[in-house]
């Protein structure tokens, strides 16, 4: 038989419990039943979540391409000074003819500089361009025009020679002078710098293989 409902007496009405069939649902507080939101709010996070991953995909893509234009720049940039500086070499190297006409040392005078019996005691750079002076010619080299002119001030050029004491600078001046392969005019007063005239190494009567090392010097600046 079939459980009957018990009642409750509260007063004068009776109270039978409601046995609900199905759950309850949630109404806007009029007539109109409210769906589950909580499946709605989950898709709602989910595509929000990839929007904004879709966002930081953009900006780290967009981030790389800046990066990589500029990195691009400056190799463009530093291809372009290379470019010019090798430029100018190459110029100053295919002018040089007309300053070679005729040795600006004899042998006995650049060995008596040299305090070397003979030529074949000399086979070393350094054993022409002492110390600092192979940075400070290969600097001027480096700057002189077609014709082998420079002009430029002492802290330029101790910044492109990598010379950090004017003392040392007037030194190594002192000794190109000395072997004729610079000359200089110092003005006095503000001015534009120091007017230099460069000379061609092969302008001293050297063995050749000083001059490959040299040019081969220069290649490794550049």
């Amino acid at each position: 038989m079939p459980d009957k409902k018990k009642t409750i007496k509260k007063g004068n009405f009776s109270l039978v419990p409601i046995t609900l069939s199905e759950p309850v649902k949630t109404t806007d507080g009029f007539t109109n039943l409210i769906e589950d939101a909580s499946g709605e709010s989950a898709q709602t996070t989910e595509n929000e979540k990839s929007k904004v991953n879709a966002a930081k995909i953009i900006a780290k893509k967009a981030s790389g391409s800046k990066i990589n234009d500029s990195a691009k720049q400056a190799k463009k940039n530093a291809a372009s000074v290379n470019e010019k500086s090798q430029k100018k070499t190459a110029n100053f190297n295919e002018s040089s003819e007309k300053f070679i006409e005729t040795e600006r040392l004899s042998e006995a005078e650049l060995l008596q500089i040299l305090d070397a019996d003979n030529l074949n005691e000399i086979y070393e750079l350094t054993d022409v361009l002492r110390a600092s002076s192979l940075k400070l010619y290969a600097a001027l080299v480096r700057l002189a025009d077609s014709q082998g002119r420079v002009r430029v001030k002492n802290h330029e050029l101790m910044a492109e020679a990598g010379i950090k004491g004017i003392a040392t600078l007037y030194k190594q001046e002192r000794w190109l002078t000395q072997l004729k392969l610079v000359e200089k005019k110092a003005k006095p007063g503000p001015h534009d710098g120091s007017s230099y005239f460069i000379f061609k190494l092969e302008s001293l009567p050297l063995p050749d293989e000083i001059y490959d090392k040299f040019d081969q010097y220069l290649s490794d600046l550049e």
